[in-house]
């Protein structure tokens, strides 16, 4: 079923600790069910959209942690860990890696340079 759709229920707040990383993840992904229910192959969409879910996140947390770094700059890399069976080597996709000032602010995106 889809939550999205109005087939499924929403996931309440879990009591276990060790499931709240799930829940989470599951709110994060809620602004993109219409995207995902949309994709053609949604479970090729799924981490696309996890990782922009990830990227808002990491960037509210650059913006108000910055001024901890005091006059420096933090790298933010972000992208997809693709899992393989074992015996394979796990790969990463890298999608972005930017330099923010110690506000917050994005100063370069360096993904290609």
């Amino acid at each position: 079923g889809s939550v999205f759709k109005g087939d499924a229920e929403e996931a309440a707040l879990p009591e276990d600790a060790l499931d709240a990383q799930q829940y989470f993840v599951g709110s994060m992904l809620m602004p993109y069910a219409e995207r995902l229910d949309a994709a053609e192959e949604k479970m090729k969409e799924l981490p696309y959209a996890l990782y922009d879910a990830q990227t808002e996140l990491m960037g509210r947390i650059v913006e108000k942690s910055g001024g901890a770094v005091a006059d420096g700059t933090t790298a933010v890399l972000g992208g997809i860990q693709i899992n393989t069976p074992p015996g394979y080597s796990d790969y990463f996709l890298p999608l972005s890696f930017k330099l923010h000032d110690n506000e917050g602010k994005e100063v370069e995106d360096i993904m290609w340079a």
